[in-house]
């Protein structure tokens, strides 16, 4: 999962908070940080009872564990990685799906075990990186995962998704003109990810940058809405760089 969508719910739950969120912007701010493209238009009941037919497939339980991702059903999809990590070994395909079940199920140590454990087996692979770096973000571990970020982005350099997860532990650091800048382009650039440019919105509301980050905005959603949601980006920005915004409450 994306790191921007674990500190955007993280934010709608986490205690003591210095502001709410309605509903209704909660969903804005996670729909606005990583888009809302999930298929989750999969034969699930087909893929579950293909792999209960054939415990001892590897490929079976990889394809049963990515469809209950997709449906949303973390742990269960994890489950189903870990059988077919055991069945079929630890390449780095698998481990890296494994790490990302794990992220998404809220299990940041297995989660940085599988990442690390690709990393391993494929030194220098840039899911890999990423998905350490996440996991040092969620530890609290700042300077570590933007080390991560920095690594990955000197052999991709133009990786938004990188990119973006930098731009996010930077303003867990109050450091907005840097992640302002760590995305600097995504509204200019016509491959960049929506999320990218609605980061970017976001380190420039923490900047101060608001009247800029509504013209980014504009590039996907009506000026009225725009507002709106820059407006929801300030709240949003106050609670990531607080205290209780660095380090989500995960199991």
């Amino acid at each position: 999962m994306a790191l921007a969508m674990l500190f955007a719910l993280a934010a709608c739950v986490a205690p003591n908070r210095p502001t709410e969120l309605s509903p209704a912007a909660q969903r804005s701010l996670a729909q606005a940080l990583v888009g809302d493209d999930a298929d989750t238009n999969v034969a699930l009941d087909v893929l579950r009872d293909a792999a209960r037919r054939a415990p001892g497939d590897a490929a079976a339980q990889q394809r049963y564990g990515l469809a209950a991702e997709r449906a949303g059903l973390y742990p269960e999809a994890l489950a189903a990685l870990d059988r077919a990590v055991a069945l079929g070994g630890a390449v780095p395909a698998r481990l890296l799906a494994q790490g990302r079940i794990a992220l998404e199920a809220g299990a940041v140590p297995a989660a940085a075990r599988a990442y690390g454990h690709a990393l391993q087996l494929d030194p220098g692979n840039i899911d890999a990186l990423d998905g350490l770096g996440v996991t040092e973000d969620l530890q609290r571990h700042h300077a570590q995962a933007q080390e991560r970020y920095a690594e990955a982005l000197r052999l991709s350099p133009g990786d938004w998704r990188v990119r973006s997860n930098l731009a996010m532990s930077l303003l867990m650091t109050g450091r907005s003109d840097e992640a302002a800048g760590a995305l600097a382009g995504a509204d200019l650039d016509p491959a960049a990810p929506r999320r990218a440019r609605h980061d970017l919105a976001l380190a420039l509301v923490a900047s101060g940058k608001r009247e800029q980050a509504i013209s980014v905005l504009r590039a996907d959603i009506p000026a009225p809405e725009a507002a709106s949601l820059a407006d929801e980006f300030a709240t949003f920005a106050q609670w990531l760089a607080s205290p209780q915004g660095s380090m989500p409450k995960l199991r």
